[in-house]
């Protein structure tokens, strides 16, 4: 039991305990031993006056041990306070540090913050100064492109009417030519006739038959020198007049480079002639590798403007209404029943009035010759009745596996058929009219928007696609 009980002690590891532990763990054994061997002895009493005096000094022992103890445990609860005392002095040194750590790196943080606004006001005031630069730079620049535009406008002008005017006095000038050779064919023609008669009046008092003979062969070559006279009068008169021309039409060329056409003149002026028109943007189909196709319209009627250069800046400005002013070649595409246009075109946005048109019911006139009176108007088509593909589809994809190209729709009226087309660069497939297009069945009754396109006939380039009413 003894050595279980200092095993224990020694496990625990402290001390004090094991000090304590020892000397109650001789006493009990020394309590023990005498009691075996009074027991031993027969002296009973003995025993156990033996027995007091050592539970007495036991007693003595284990409060001299209590207070060990006791003083040990004080001992250690001031080295323990001390240690914490300690403890929190550096625990509080620590903190000041960190502290002061925490402030010298906030300090330093906001240096680098200030520095780093400083740094970035520069720059911005740099990148401010130097925008302000290139924005007078590019002012002057257009400034100057304006003055030489206008330069060039003015000396093309001038240059119009000095050729006009010298035509004009090229043309006076051939025209008092002609009547000069005329006049002096005439004077010759008059001169050789009276040398004729003359002569013919000599030869009728002249009794000799040569002289008959010379009369008429004189009254011969007369008639032969009037006849080429008349002859050269005519050639010269022919070649006046066909300079004359010539000359014009140089003039009205070059006069009609800078007209502005009525729409009338722009149907009436020959394919792969030059026109110039002002108009209205109604719509525009996807700009792409500066160029752009603009569907246009004015009060007097409409124009198809196919990629006209135009920069990706200029595009965004082409909004429905804005006035615009083109100068290109007038085409036909295809070359029969097709699509009357202006190509290789250029166009100058202009200041003033804005037009967007309203769509013109052109129902009564499908099927009929006056419809090509309106090509390129926004128009409206109604009550057209859907009619199956050839593969019995309400309607066909161009490109049916990506569903990236036009729509093909085959419509119906007063019972002759139409073919209809959703652009796919004026509408793509994210616009309500490529969306109702494709939720269409064979025998829908639909009202339809369009710009009247012309492909072999009319094919309209539909906008706006809904059920008709009932």
């Amino acid at each position: 039991m003894i050595k279980q009980l200092l095993k224990a002690e020694e496990k625990k590891g402290d001390p004090v305990m094991k000090k304590t532990t020892k000397k109650v763990a001789l006493i009990v054994a020394l309590l023990m031993l005498v009691t075996v061997c009074l027991t031993s002895c027969g002296a009973k009493e003995e025993a156990k006056e033996a027995a007091a005096t050592v539970k007495e000094e036991v007693k003595e022992t284990a409060e001299e041990v209590k207070e060990e103890v006791k003083e040990t445990v004080e001992e250690v609860k001031e080295e323990a306070a001390a240690v914490v005392e300690e403890a929190k002095e550096t625990a509080e040194e620590v903190k000041e540090e960190v502290k002061e750590t925490a402030e010298d790196v906030k300090e330093e943080a906001a240096a680098v913050v200030e520095e780093t606004k400083e740094e970035a006001a520069a720059v911005v005031e740099e990148a401010k100064e130097t925008a302000e630069e290139v924005k007078e730079e590019a002012a002057a620049v257009v400034e100057e492109a304006k003055e030489e535009a206008a330069a060039v406008v003015e000396e093309a002008k001038e240059t119009a009417e000095e050729v006009k005017e010298e035509a004009a006095a090229v043309v006076e000038e051939a025209k008092e030519e002609a009547a000069a050779v005329v006049e002096e064919a005439k004077d010759t023609a008059e001169e050789v006739q009276e040398e004729a008669a003359a002569a013919v009046e000599d030869a009728k008092d002249a009794v000799s038959e040569e002289i008959k003979e010379t009369a008429e062969e004189v009254k011969e070559e007369a008639a032969a020198a009037v006849e080429e006279a008349k002859e050269t009068t005519e050639a010269a008169a022919e070649e006046v007049k066909e300079a004359a021309e010539e000359v014009k039409e140089e003039v009205t060329e070059a006069v009609a480079e800078d007209k502005v056409m009525t729409h009338a003149e722009y149907i009436a002026a020959e394919l792969d002639s030059s026109v110039k028109v002002e108009t209205y943007v109604q719509a525009t189909q996807s700009w792409w590798d500066n160029k752009i196709t603009i569907y246009a319209q004015s009060e007097d009627g409409a124009y198809f403007i196919y990629n006209a250069a135009c920069s990706e800046e200029d595009a965004k400005k082409l909004v429905p209404g804005t006035k615009i002013s083109v100068k290109g070649v007038k085409a036909m595409w295809p070359e029969v029943d097709g699509e009357i246009e202006i190509i290789d075109g250029t166009f100058e946005i202009l200041d003033g009035d804005t037009f967007t048109a309203k769509a013109f019911d052109a129902t009564d006139l499908l099927g009929k010759d006056e419809l090509f009176d309106h090509q390129n108007e926004l128009v409206a088509f109604k009550g057209l009745t859907v009619e199956a593909q050839e593969d019995g589809a309400a309607f066909n994809y161009k490109n049916a596996e990506e569903k990236t190209d036009d729509l093909y729709v085959k419509v119906s009226k007063d019972g002759k058929e139409y073919n209809f087309c959703v652009e796919f660069y004026l509408c793509g497939n994210d616009t309500d009219v490529y969306k109702a297009v494709e939720g269409l069945q064979v025998g829908d009754v639909i009202d339809v928007e369009a710009y009247l396109y012309w492909y072999n006939g009319a094919n309209p380039h539909m906008i706006s696609v809904t059920k008709a009413a009932e």
